[in-house]
């Protein structure tokens, strides 16, 4: 009911203002490049002025979209999002042993309710994203169904946003060999598909520009809302950090994050570790947009489970206070530079930088207490001894 509700209220909006979901729009016209026989990456959509950034093999999927009229594909697709947001909190309320159907559906209803109006998943909706549908797909890929099986999803996803390429390095962190063999040739699979139908686009995409990160960020000034490592470091020094230093702190956070998601993984389960290797992926993309940041909400949903289980006020309180990080600054940010652009300042800078901050927060918290750990065993081994 909530997901029909937000698409009649998505298409009514559309068919009356025509605003929002710019990025339905380069999809929908990605999909009708495709089928037009253009050349999907010279593109240039709406007023904003946008390029189409993901792979050939995403262009051939969002073709369906350019079969419908704009209004349709909104309510299609803010129905669709909705839904995976629904499946996939349904799944994580699942993991802390509910009882009765009645009970988790109960549940699943209010942790939908409040994840709904957090930036990242209100923007993800808002701009016609597809992440929180490539969210489900890696989680439902690596945590169900038969285990030979594992790791195709994710590769597929891969295939159509590059970002997911992180999962193929947590799963060899974790010895699932196999499941990483999967993925790696589920998104060589996606490559090969786009060369044999789109074979001029696939040379044009795969011969530099997936590297040409200006597709996705305008200009060299500062942008408030990159919330990577790199884009935090454009923030401090006022413009892009250097390449070495960038990738010195992304070969720090990625080798040092995977650990941690691996240990994660181990110790609570992989949906954790999964969502732990999320985080570290986002901080090392070279951008993260906030509605990439979706992965807020198994992030939020099991560490709230854990709370409760552990009965620790501590923890509830940095689960309402993470809430608060992904569910204000963002609205703060977006009504300061459109109401009042004169009033940016240090104060709206750090707020943007509040996800990497949040992120890194977290890995660092787990990496101490998996850290304490090691060495309380090593101190009773040796005792004992």
């Amino acid at each position: 009911m909530i997901a029909l509700i937000g698409a009649v209220a998505a298409f009514a909006f559309n068919a009356i203002y025509a605003r929002g979901w710019i990025d339905l729009e380069v999809y929908r016209e990605g999909g009708a490049a495709v089928l037009q026989r253009t050349s999907v990456y010279s593109l240039i959509v709406g007023d904003n002025w946008l390029k189409f950034s993901y792979s050939p093999f995403a262009a051939m999927l969002f073709t369906p979209l350019a079969l419908v009229g704009m209004e349709a594909a909104v309510a299609l697709w803010v129905l669709i999002s909705i839904l995976a947001l629904e499946v996939l909190i349904w799944i994580l309320v699942g993991r802390a042993a509910v009882e009765r159907h009645s009970r988790r559906t109960a549940r699943t209803l209010l942790v939908v309710v409040a994840m709904l109006p957090l930036y990242p998943v209100t923007l993800t909706l808002w701009n016609g994203q597809i992440g929180i549908i490539l969210l489900l797909v890696i989680v439902v890929d690596l945590t169900h169904g038969k285990e030979k099986w594992h790791g195709i999803g994710t590769g597929v996803a891969a295939g159509i946003k590059l970002t997911s390429l992180i999962f193929i390095p947590y799963l060899l962190v974790t010895r699932r060999f196999r499941a990483a063999l999967m993925a790696g040739l589920g998104f060589l699979g996606t490559v090969a598909l786009g060369f044999l139908v789109l074979p001029a686009d696939s040379r044009d995409y795969w011969g530099g520009e997936f590297l040409d990160t200006q597709r996705v960020i305008a200009g060299q000034g500062v942008n408030f809302f990159n919330q990577s490592l790199r884009g935090m470091l454009m923030l401090v020094s006022g413009s892009w950090p250097t390449v070495p230093l960038w990738l010195a702190l992304c070969a720090v956070v990625g080798a040092g994050g995977l650990w941690v998601a691996a240990r994660t993984a181990k110790e609570a389960g992989e949906l954790a570790g999964i969502t732990a290797c999320a985080i570290v992926g986002l901080l090392v993309s070279p951008v993260s947009w906030p509605h990439h940041w979706v992965w807020c909400v198994p992030l939020l949903v099991l560490w709230a489970q854990r709370a409760q289980r552990v009965d620790s006020t501590l923890e509830k309180v940095g689960v309402g206070l993470l809430w608060f990080v992904f569910l204000l600054p963002g609205y703060i940010v977006l009504a300061t530079l459109f109401i009042y652009p004169s009033h940016v300042g240090t104060w709206l800078m750090s707020l943007t930088g509040s996800y990497v901050l949040g992120g890194l927060s977290i890995l660092l918290a787990l990496a101490v207490r998996f850290g304490r750990s090691d060495w309380r065993q090593r101190r009773h081994g040796s005792v004992d001894g």
